[in-house]
């Protein structure tokens, strides 16, 4: 068997195969390298501060997804603008915990989100219980009940918005 001539359409073949190969290994460690100098924003770990309901949206009218122990860490995806409610994922269950009982670590100490509101850096998101519901609970028993949950939701009263709360050192 005669060796390839330089030049030859064999020849050229692979080297555009390997200029390929090449730069789609360059483009995906360059990728990489940007990604990992992004930092990741979104999501935070609280823990709960006691045994508490998992809502199916921000008001405790909304029926129970599932509940928590004490101590239970979740990933917090974002909160409401008052940050009294936040959407949290605990393992395979999704729904809204009320903030008096989330902790996050801050300065060195753990805060509940309802006392360090916007201070604590977390994602403010809003609620909209249409697409939440078709994407997290189609498979739960009051889906079907959806339109009875979205006209309570339609006349809760508004919430008052955040504050600062009051200090207690003089």
């Amino acid at each position: 068997m005669a060796a390839p001539v330089a030049g030859s359409p064999g020849d050229k073949i692979e080297w555009t195969i390997e200029r390929v190969f090449m730069r789609t290994r360059l483009q995906f460690l360059l990728a990489l390298a940007v990604a990992s100098c992004i930092p990741a924003a979104a999501a935070q770990t609280a823990s709960t501060t006691t045994s508490v309901n998992v809502r199916a949206g921000p008001e405790n009218i909304f029926p129970t997804v599932t509940w928590l122990l004490s101590g239970t860490s979740v990933t917090v995806v974002g909160c409401v603008a008052t940050w009294r409610w936040c959407d949290v994922i605990a393992g395979r269950d999704r729904g809204w915990v009320y903030t008096r009982f989330l902790a996050v670590p801050f300065n060195g100490s753990a805060v509940t989100i309802v006392n360090g509101g916007p201070n604590l850096g977390l994602p403010q998101i809003d609620f909209a219980l249409g697409p939440y519901w078709d994407t997290h609970y189609q498979e739960q028993r009051w889906f079907a009940q959806k339109s009875h949950w979205q006209s309570r939701w339609d006349r809760r009263p508004p919430s008052p918005a955040w504050r600062e709360p009051l200090s207690t050192h003089r």
